[in-house]
Protein backbone atom coordinates (compact mmCIF):
# COMPACT_ATOMS: atom_id res chain seq x y z
CA UNK A 1 0.00 0.00 0.00
CA UNK A 2 1.21 3.18 -1.11
CA UNK A 3 0.17 6.14 1.30
CA UNK A 4 -0.74 9.56 0.22
CA UNK A 5 1.10 12.50 1.06
CA UNK A 6 -0.69 14.21 3.21
CA UNK A 7 -1.83 17.93 2.40
CA UNK A 8 -2.70 20.61 5.25
CA UNK A 9 -4.42 23.92 4.66
CA UNK A 10 -2.15 26.91 4.74
CA UNK A 11 -1.52 28.66 7.82
CA UNK A 12 -4.15 32.12 8.50
CA UNK A 13 -2.25 34.76 8.27
CA UNK A 14 -3.16 37.17 11.33
CA UNK A 15 -5.33 39.77 10.91
CA UNK A 16 -5.36 42.85 13.11
CA UNK A 17 -7.45 43.05 15.94
CA UNK A 18 -9.77 46.08 15.89
CA UNK A 19 -10.76 45.83 19.74
CA UNK A 20 -6.85 45.81 20.89
CA UNK A 21 -5.94 48.91 21.60
CA UNK A 22 -2.13 50.21 21.73
CA UNK A 23 -1.23 50.85 24.91
CA UNK A 24 2.08 53.09 25.57
CA UNK A 25 3.76 54.13 28.38
CA UNK A 26 3.10 57.56 28.27
CA UNK A 27 -0.67 56.33 27.73
CA UNK A 28 -0.42 54.54 31.18
CA UNK A 29 0.90 57.72 33.08
CA UNK A 30 -1.87 59.95 31.43
CA UNK A 31 -4.25 57.24 32.70
CA UNK A 32 -2.88 57.72 36.23
CA UNK A 33 -3.00 61.43 35.95
CA UNK A 34 -6.75 61.58 35.00
CA UNK A 35 -7.64 58.96 37.27
CA UNK A 36 -5.76 61.44 40.24
CA UNK A 37 -7.93 64.10 38.24
CA UNK A 38 -11.25 62.59 38.39
CA UNK A 39 -10.61 61.40 42.47
CA UNK A 40 -9.95 65.28 42.97
CA UNK A 41 -12.71 66.34 41.46
CA UNK A 42 -14.72 64.07 43.28
CA UNK A 43 -13.72 65.10 46.25
CA UNK A 44 -14.61 69.06 45.54
CA UNK A 45 -17.91 67.37 45.62
CA UNK A 46 -18.18 67.85 49.02
CA UNK A 47 -18.52 71.59 48.52
CA UNK A 48 -21.61 71.42 46.47
CA UNK A 49 -24.59 69.82 45.71
CA UNK A 50 -24.46 66.78 43.47
CA UNK A 51 -25.63 67.67 39.77
CA UNK A 52 -28.64 66.23 37.90
CA UNK A 53 -27.29 64.93 34.56
CA UNK A 54 -29.91 64.57 32.00
CA UNK A 55 -27.84 63.81 28.94
CA UNK A 56 -26.73 61.33 27.23
CA UNK A 57 -23.73 61.07 29.85
CA UNK A 58 -26.50 60.39 32.78
CA UNK A 59 -28.23 58.13 30.79
CA UNK A 60 -24.82 55.57 30.66
CA UNK A 61 -23.92 56.41 34.33
CA UNK A 62 -25.28 53.28 35.66
CA UNK A 63 -22.95 50.83 37.81
CA UNK A 64 -19.93 52.84 38.08
CA UNK A 65 -16.52 52.01 38.25
CA UNK A 66 -15.81 52.62 42.25
CA UNK A 67 -12.86 54.87 43.61
CA UNK A 68 -10.09 52.43 45.70
CA UNK A 69 -8.16 55.68 47.08
CA UNK A 70 -10.35 57.58 50.05
CA UNK A 71 -10.92 61.41 49.32
CA UNK A 72 -8.07 63.59 49.38
CA UNK A 73 -9.11 67.60 49.25
CA UNK A 74 -5.42 68.53 48.51
CA UNK A 75 -5.18 72.07 46.95
CA UNK A 76 -3.09 71.62 44.23
CA UNK A 77 -1.82 74.17 41.07
CA UNK A 78 -1.13 71.35 38.23
CA UNK A 79 -4.87 69.68 38.98
CA UNK A 80 -6.64 72.85 39.28
CA UNK A 81 -4.92 73.88 35.61
CA UNK A 82 -6.14 70.16 34.20
CA UNK A 83 -9.18 70.82 35.53
CA UNK A 84 -9.67 74.17 33.72
CA UNK A 85 -8.41 72.70 30.59
CA UNK A 86 -10.79 69.91 30.30
CA UNK A 87 -13.54 72.63 31.15
CA UNK A 88 -12.61 74.96 28.24
CA UNK A 89 -13.05 71.85 26.10
CA UNK A 90 -16.24 72.56 23.94
CA UNK A 91 -18.79 70.11 25.94
CA UNK A 92 -20.93 69.13 22.34
CA UNK A 93 -17.65 67.82 20.98
CA UNK A 94 -17.55 63.53 20.29
CA UNK A 95 -14.22 63.93 21.95
CA UNK A 96 -15.05 65.81 25.17
CA UNK A 97 -18.16 63.43 25.23
CA UNK A 98 -15.73 60.43 25.27
CA UNK A 99 -13.56 61.70 28.38
CA UNK A 100 -16.26 62.52 30.65
CA UNK A 101 -17.49 59.36 30.12
CA UNK A 102 -14.47 57.76 31.13
CA UNK A 103 -13.18 59.58 33.65
CA UNK A 104 -15.83 61.53 34.78
CA UNK A 105 -18.84 59.37 34.61
CA UNK A 106 -16.76 56.30 35.41
CA UNK A 107 -18.72 54.02 32.69
CA UNK A 108 -18.57 50.50 33.27
CA UNK A 109 -18.72 49.47 29.40
CA UNK A 110 -16.78 51.06 27.02
CA UNK A 111 -18.09 48.74 24.42
CA UNK A 112 -22.06 50.06 25.48
CA UNK A 113 -20.95 53.68 25.60
CA UNK A 114 -19.58 53.57 21.86
CA UNK A 115 -22.06 51.82 20.62
CA UNK A 116 -24.64 54.71 22.17
CA UNK A 117 -22.30 57.09 20.77
CA UNK A 118 -22.33 55.68 17.20
CA UNK A 119 -18.54 54.57 17.09
CA UNK A 120 -16.46 52.05 17.41
CA UNK A 121 -14.65 50.75 20.47
CA UNK A 122 -11.05 51.47 19.12
CA UNK A 123 -12.24 55.01 18.19
CA UNK A 124 -13.65 55.65 21.75
CA UNK A 125 -10.15 54.82 22.63
CA UNK A 126 -8.77 57.22 19.73
CA UNK A 127 -10.90 60.12 20.79
CA UNK A 128 -9.70 59.60 24.39
CA UNK A 129 -6.32 59.89 23.88
CA UNK A 130 -6.62 62.61 21.37
CA UNK A 131 -8.46 64.85 23.79
CA UNK A 132 -6.17 64.01 26.67
CA UNK A 133 -2.96 64.90 24.82
CA UNK A 134 -4.59 68.06 23.81
CA UNK A 135 -5.81 68.81 27.55
CA UNK A 136 -2.69 68.00 28.76
CA UNK A 137 -0.89 70.62 26.38
CA UNK A 138 -3.40 73.54 27.53
CA UNK A 139 -2.82 72.59 31.11
CA UNK A 140 0.74 72.64 31.31
CA UNK A 141 0.02 75.97 29.01
CA UNK A 142 -2.49 77.43 31.75
CA UNK A 143 -0.23 76.64 34.91
CA UNK A 144 2.63 78.40 33.17
CA UNK A 145 1.22 81.34 32.38
CA UNK A 146 -0.58 81.21 36.01
CA UNK A 147 2.99 80.79 37.26
CA UNK A 148 3.74 83.75 35.35
CA UNK A 149 1.10 85.93 36.70
CA UNK A 150 1.76 85.18 39.89
CA UNK A 151 5.03 85.97 40.16
CA UNK A 152 4.03 89.43 38.08
CA UNK A 153 1.95 90.59 41.25
CA UNK A 154 2.78 93.91 43.04
CA UNK A 155 3.25 92.17 46.45
CA UNK A 156 5.72 89.84 44.83
CA UNK A 157 7.78 92.85 43.09
CA UNK A 158 8.25 94.23 46.46
CA UNK A 159 9.32 91.43 48.67
CA UNK A 160 12.13 90.55 45.96
CA UNK A 161 13.66 93.69 46.22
Amino acid sequence: MTQKPQRFAATATPEPDDDVVDVQEGDIQMDELFEQWSAWCRTRRFYAPPSNVGSILGQLRGPSRPSRQPPNAKCSTSMAALHLAIKGQPEDALDSKVFWLYYGERVSSVKQSAYVLGISRQHFYRLLRAFSQRVLIAAKQIEADNLAASEALPHRAESSE
